[in-house]
């Protein structure tokens, strides 16, 4: 038996995208001209948006350009899980509702910037050429937050003074059943920006390519349910811990490469490159035990107990035996890659009326670090990937105030797997003169635009879970602009559809595997079921190693969601 790390939160609701791409937890485009085309704008970006779709699209900006931009996002989900609360192993610890199935639970999140559930998720951009003082470059900075909603509160309203901290009244029905989501999250808010510099260049009249380079921040709060003591398996709420993280990054440095190419008037290909973003963020841990968890062990800083153990956070803040401990999480979000075909038809005077566009991409979810399953940790506990997170603390086990044994790194396996993207957008221009040549530039006009989109799942078979949305998807939008020569405002609505998709049981009868105090190993077998072939999360158990945690998959049930999506922009040409 191993101690494992307090807490080991569900965190992959703080994995923030650096990029503009679709899977995982991350939704198409990237502002309202993008995302009114179901994110098929590597190809056609020409203005500040280009900034995080693709930086070579900047080239073909000319004076100056200011965009603001946004989606405004809502994620609707829905959890039921299947099966019924166990009964305790002990009469201390029953709650009254023990053998009623569970009771859906519904996201109800508040985002801190957000207009009741919807959440702006900007783009803003100043481009320029420069005055054509080098021929061929144009130039950007601005900034964009990852088109993705990121916030979750699963708890039904539970809070962790519910049956739980200190609770001696509660009996029968006067006790709060607590949200079945509580292991997997119960509330989860997240923020990213990220600053950016491009520049694009013009080889040849057909060739562009562009670069971006981005410095990003991120935090994160997250409130999870963990196991307070040892297999935990009838799921007791006294037998809980609340745990609360709260961390940052105060710099994720990260890339893109992009061109396009133009071998005739009516066609044009592009093509896209973004790096793998590494966050490494840091910040505190805060655990309550649930009434029934041994009071005289209890969490604290290393502090100068780390003798063979090094300083993992160093974060800044004041620690102490039962309080707060320094917590850091590492986690990297996967490298993109994504090609486009874009037709256009022209009118007589060789301007676009029309375009429609195809972007197929790949996303690198599925890269997992040399995981040791015989020790339940990562082998190098620097490595970071998509597929899986790393929590850290700095933090030992007290048992009566004596420091016992540091808590170990624990690798957390989100069960994820490559995504493909298929996205098919285009616009059509509707001039509002004459349609003759504008000697001041463009023709004053209508632009319609609309798109469809569909991600592959991020998440295996069994491993969709209420904290990451790892549900295949499919997307149509709709968009309209009025465009002049000295600006454009851009309105778009959409959805992405997900429909209801089921974690199956994998209890031995075909329903839920649900071990007992009785029959603690298995799901009902009486078998020991190793990590790499179980099909769904367990809970986070930080008193053993996972190799040796009783199977107790925390998802099995159905996942109802969509998202509703508005955009809004602007953009000012001098």
């Amino acid at each position: 038996m191993k101690l494992r790390v307090l807490p080991a939160i569900a965190l992959p609701a703080l994995v923030l995208s650096s990029t503009a791409h679709g899977g995982g937890l991350f939704l198409p485009g990237s502002g309202a001209i993008s995302t009114s085309r179901a994110g098929a704008a590597v190809a056609s970006a020409d203005d500040g948006e280009a900034l995080s779709i693709n930086p070579a699209g900047l080239a073909k900006s000319s004076g100056f350009t200011l965009t603001i931009s946004a989606a405004i996002t809502r994620y609707y989900m829905k959890f039921n899980r299947a099966g019924e609360y166990d009964q305790p192993a002990f009469a201390i610890d029953e709650q009254g509702y023990e053998g009623n199935p569970f009771d859906p639970v519904t996201n109800k999140p508040k985002p801190p910037l957000g207009i009741g559930t919807f959440q702006p998720i900007p783009v803003i951009a100043v481009v320029s050429d420069l005055g054509g003082r080098i021929t061929g470059l144009t130039v950007a900075a601005g900034l964009y937050a990852p088109n993705s909603y990121p916030f979750r509160d699963m708890s039904g309203g539970y809070t962790s003074g519910d049956n739980f901290v200190n609770n001696t009244a509660c009996s029968g029905s006067g006790c709060i059943a607590p949200p079945p989501t509580r292991y997997d999250v119960l509330t989860a808010e997240s923020t990213a920006l990220f600053p950016s510099i491009a520049a694009a260049y013009r080889i040849i009249p057909q060739l562009d390519i562009g670069a971006r380079f981005s410095a990003g921040t991120a935090k994160a709060k997250t409130q999870v349910m963990v196991w307070g003591t040892t297999n935990n398996v009838e799921e007791s709420v006294r037998n809980d811990t609340f745990a609360t993280l709260d961390v940052k990054d105060g710099f994720i440095p990260t890339f893109g490469l992009g061109l396009t190419y133009r071998p005739t008037p009516f066609l044009e290909i592009g093509a896209v490159y973004n790096s793998a973003a590494v966050f490494k963020t840091k910040g505190s841990g805060l655990s309550i035990k649930g009434p029934s968890v041994d009071a005289a062990k209890v969490v604290g800083p290393i502090g100068d107990n780390a003798v063979g153990n090094r300083l993992r956070c160093e974060a800044d803040g004041d620690f102490t035996i039962g309080g707060e401990v320094p917590a850091c999480i590492n986690l990297q979000l996967p490298q993109t890659a994504t090609v486009a075909v874009r037709y256009k038809k022209l009118d007589s005077y060789g301007r676009l009326k029309a375009d429609l566009e195809l972007d197929v991409g790949w996303e690198n979810w599925g890269k997992t670090c040399d995981f040791d399953s015989a020790e339940g940790i990562i082998r190098d506990q620097d490595c970071t990937s998509p597929g899986q997170f790393l929590v850290n603390l700095d933090a030992g086990l007290y048992v009566n105030d004596v420091f016992t044994e540091a808590l170990q790194v624990n690798a957390v396996n989100l069960g994820l797997q490559d995504v493909y993207t298929f996205r098919l957008g285009g616009s059509y221009i509707i001039p509002v003169n004459d349609g003759s040549p504008d000697p001041a530039g463009w023709p004053s006009s209508i632009i319609l635009r609309g798109g469809i989109g569909h991600d592959t799942a991020a998440a295996r078979p069994g491993f969709l879970r209420a904290s990451f949305d790892g549900a295949a998807r499919t997307t149509a939008t709709i968009g309209a602009a009025y465009r002049t020569p000295k600006w454009e405002l851009n309105l778009g609505g959409g959805v992405v559809f997900e429909g209801t998709n089921r974690n199956e049981n994998t209890g031995l009868d075909g329903g839920p595997c649900n071990p007992t105090p009785a029959d603690p190993t298995g799901c009902g077998d009486g078998m020991f079921t190793d990590i790499e072939d179980r099909r769904g999360p367990d809970p986070t158990n930080p008193l053993l190693a996972p190799e040796v945690q009783t199977e107790n998959p925390i998802n099995q049930g159905t996942i109802t969601s969509h998202y509703v999506l508005f955009m809004l922009g602007y953009n000012r040409f001098w």
